[in-house]
């Protein structure tokens, strides 16, 4: 089942902001999956992970990937082959230490704070910058020059060319990935910490550890377009989020998955990364030109 805490968070807000078809989103969430998890038989306990880097971002190069699957969810559907650009994607997921360099440097506010539940488990130097709404998420990417991935940027960065819907293969494995299934931690773990939650582009966290806001706006049929470069409609209620957190229960952890939020929503298992547009495929190059 997807994460619990975004289930009963969405449907709460539904019934206070929207008269939306609630029927139709429980039966998709209640359906059972057709993919089994595989217990892993890999015993590696996750080590500390790259502290608080300001940027490190690799390059996903030009190219189709495929984006959606067909087992999925209504909102996943159909499968179809998308060209994307090249971009740049933030290895690891925002770290609260890179964070804060930016609440320091601009007056932001915290993401986090002593009323926050498990403040002192979420707040090491080395940990995901969680309980951000997407306006927090969008204004540190701003301030980096940087803007957050499209849904579909985010997606090829996890799943490569070949569809993976994990970044280790096709079959959800517990202890690979930082979700509330079988695996050392609590709550969130320092980034870069599970070799296997690796992607074929070297992006770490992105089948667990938090989820992640993305740029789009949420379209339910989006999928069934397949032009180049996507972006997702030009406004809208609900804000995009990709991929499981620590607290992902079951087997929907797939990178297909999509949830959807209001932008000014927090929670501790939502954080981000930032991406950038690509010129010429060399970062340095590309800074020197700002």
């Amino acid at each position: 089942m997807l994460d619990k805490r975004i289930k009963w968070a969405f449907f709460l807000v539904t019934l206070l902001f929207a008269a939306l078809p609630i029927a139709g989103i429980i039966l998709d969430v209640l359906k059972p999956s057709a993919i089994e998890i595989e217990k892993s038989k890999d015993t590696h306990v996750p080590t500390a992970g790259t502290a608080s880097l300001r940027e490190d971002m690799v390059l996903v190069p030009a190219g189709y990937f495929l984006r959606g699957y067909n087992g999925g969810g209504f909102d996943e559907k159909p499968e179809s082959s998308v060209m994307l650009d090249a971009f740049w994607i933030d290895r690891y997921e925002v770290t609260y230490g890179a964070y804060t360099d930016f609440i320091n440097a601009t007056g932001h506010r915290k993401p986090l704070s002593r009323y926050v539940k498990h403040f002192e488990k979420l707040s090491a130097t080395s940990q995901p910058a969680v309980y951000v709404s997407w306006e927090d998420a969008d204004e540190y990417c701003r301030y980096r020059s940087a803007r957050l991935p499209t849904e579909a940027e985010w997606e090829k960065a996890g799943r490569g060319t070949n569809g993976l819907l994990w970044p280790w293969g096709n079959q959800d494995k517990q202890g690979y990935a930082n979700t509330g299934n079988l695996d050392p931690f609590e709550f969130t773990s320092p980034v870069g910490g599970f070799p296997k939650d690796k992607s074929p582009y070297g992006v770490y966290d992105m089948a667990g550890n938090a989820m992640e806001w993305v740029q789009d706006w949420y379209q339910e049929d989006a999928y069934k377009s397949n032009t180049p470069n996507p972006t997702g409609p030009s406004d809208g209620f609900f804000k995009v989020i990709k991929g499981p957190s620590w607290g992902t229960i079951g087997n929907e952890t797939r990178l297909t998955i999509r949830l959807k939020m209001i932008p000014e929503f927090r929670d501790t298992t939502i954080g981000f990364r930032c991406a950038k547009t690509s010129k010429d495929g060399t970062l340095k190059n590309e800074k020197k030109e700002r």
